[in-house]
This record gives C-alpha cells, sequence and structure tokens, in this order.
C-alpha cells in the first residue's frame, strides 16, 4: 500500500464515520421537530381513523407518534423516549385496533423500545470512534481502540436497524390485513440502511489499519530483538566455569633480589631440589614442595 493510496483510503474512512455520524443524528431527531428538513421521515404511517384517541393518520417517528397535516408531520406533546409502535400503549385503547397489534403486543413493545436504546449507543460508539479515528494513523494503540469502539457500534447499529425494520413491516402488515391505508418511510428506512452499509465499511477500513500498524510494530520489535543479539559484547564478559586451557597457579610473585652469596646459593640449592610443577588441563593442582634440609659441617676442618 503505497503512501499516496494510504493516505486516499484515511481520507475516505473518515468521510465514511462523518457521514455515518450524521445519518444516525438524523434518525434520532425524527419526530423531535416540525422543521421542514426532517418532517418527512418517519418509520411507518397507516390509517388510524375509528380509533378513539387517535387521529385519522398516523406517522410513528424516533420519538413517538404523529399526525399528518398538509402532507407533512406534526408532532404534538405526546412524544417520549423509547416510544413503541403500538397502537393499544399509544392510544390507551383496544376498540377498532387491528387484531396482529393487540394479539402480538410484547413484540411490537420490546422491538421498537430496544432499537431505540441501540442507537443511541450505536451514535455514542460511532461518534467517539469518528473523533479518534484521526490518533490512530500514528499510533498502534488509538488504531486498536478505534477498531473496537467502531466494532461495537456497528454491532448495536445493524441489530437497532433490524429491530425497527422487523417492528415497521409487522405493523405495515398488521394495518394491511385490517383493510387500512399504510406504508413505510422510505425516506427514513434509506437513511437507517445506509449507516448500516457505512458501519460494515468502516468496521474493514479500522480493522485493516489496526492490522497494518500491528504488523508493523511486530516487526520493529523483531528487528530490536536482532540489534540486542548481533550486537558485540565486551571482551572479559563471559564467565566459564571450567577451561580447558593450560593455566599456572599460582600466580607469580615479584622477584627479589638478594644480594647475600650465602643465602642465594642456599636458595639455588632448594630450587633444585624441589621438581618441576604439574600442569593438567581443566584442573590445576599445586605441586607439594618439600624442602630438604641442608647441613654444613662447619666443624669438620
Amino acid at each position: 500500500m503505497g503512501p499516496l493510496f494510504r493516505s486516499l483510503f484515511r481520507l475516505v474512512t473518515l468521510l465514511f464515520f462523518a457521514g455515518n455520524t450524521l445519518l444516525l443524528i438524523l434518525i434520532i431527531i425524527s419526530g423531535a421537530t416540525n422543521s421542514n428538513a426532517v418532517d418527512g421521515f418517519y418509520w411507518v404511517q397507516g390509517d388510524t381513523s375509528n380509533i378513539p384517541n387517535a387521529p385519522s393518520l398516523t406517522r410513528w417517528t424516533f420519538w413517538g407518534a404523529c399526525s399528518v397535516q398538509d402532507g407533512s408531520t406534526h408532532c404534538g406533546g405526546n412524544l417520549s423516549p423509547a416510544y413503541p409502535i403500538s397502537p393499544v400503549d399509544n392510544f390507551g385503547t383496544q376498540s377498532n385496533v387491528p387484531d396482529k397489534f393487540i394479539s402480538n403486543r410484547d413484540s411490537f413493545y420490546y422491538l421498537t423500545r430496544f432499537s431505540f436504546c441501540f442507537f443511541w449507543i450505536a451514535l455514542a460508539f460511532i461518534g467517539v470512534s469518528f473523533l479518534l479515528y484521526i490518533g490512530s494513523w500514528c499510533s498502534y494503540g488509538f488504531s486498536q481502540v478505534v477498531w473496537i469502539l467502531t466494532s461495537v457500534g456497528c454491532l448495536f447499529n445493524v441489530t437497532a436497524v433490524v429491530l425497527q425494520t422487523a417492528a415497521s413491516v409487522m405493523a405495515r402488515d398488521a394495518f394491511s390485513d385490517a383493510d387500512r391505508a399504510t406504508r413505510l418511510g422510505s425516506d427514513l428506512f434509506g437513511i437507517a440502511w445506509a449507516s448500516v452499509a457505512l458501519c460494515l465499511i468502516e468496521f474493514v477500513a479500522t480493522f485493516i489499519e489496526y492490522l497494518r500498524k500491528f504488523k508493523s510494530t511486530v516487526i520493529r520489535d523483531h528487528e530490536k530483538e536482532l540489534q540486542k543479539i548481533e550486537e558485540p559484547r565486551p571482551v572479559g564478559s563471559k564467565n566459564w566455569f571450567f577451561s580447558s586451557k593450560n593455566e599456572s597457579y599460582p600466580a607469580e610473585e615479584p622477584i627479589v633480589t638478594n644480594t647475600d652469596p650465602y643465602a642465594q646459593n642456599n636458595a639455588n640449592a632448594t630450587a633444585a631440589a624441589v621438581p618441576q610443577e604439574n600442569q593438567h588441563k581443566g584442573i590445576n593442582f599445586f605441586t607439594i614442595r618439600k624442602t630438604q634440609k641442608v647441613t654444613h659441617d662447619d666443624d669438620s676442618v
């Protein structure tokens, strides 16, 4: 991978992180405002006429059930976190509610509530990964952290979209089976599945970046170990317990000059009587020296 291609690869991945973060924010703000930018975002739309406490046409957004005015989504004050797609819970009645919403109430209730939580978790992990991704370009530790965060965020993002899609399709089928007009919100689902596609690309990109950093780190550590092995050791650094070389023990003592002729003759005679030291390989034996007694008969004259 050349430097130019690596830089382009990193830049594209950074743009994907930014785009994915923006898409998740758009999902989360759907239904939170009546502005023109997001008034067309909803999960599913159904005919809720003749249902007590319900408008004639209802759109379920990320934050709750909203009415439709002049073709735009209008959300009132009934919004709340983890608002389920469940007319039984939304309007507090079972009168004229399609049968599948009553028989499968728990499925609609828990699928949409868990989806709400998972979208927030996915946004948190993907957003942090986006902020830390630049640091992964020059640090192995950052690349490992970003890959882990992206993996977790991608897992929660995919799970949230799958759960929400399943609940919305079930709601559409429930309205259709009751001969009520219904349709899915193509805009919001397009945003949701686009975020899934970006998540998968980011997961692969961060894994490649982490793998490249890991390999370079391992190679660098290996080269350092080789340098330590090949470095020359100082002379005398090895200590041997046994040596096969001939060694003489004890060490030579300094020679002392003796000027006394009588003592010098006595020393020469003693040295001549002493046998040579034995030298052996490996183990040295000291020679046992026997001193011969020299007698001088000065009275024999």
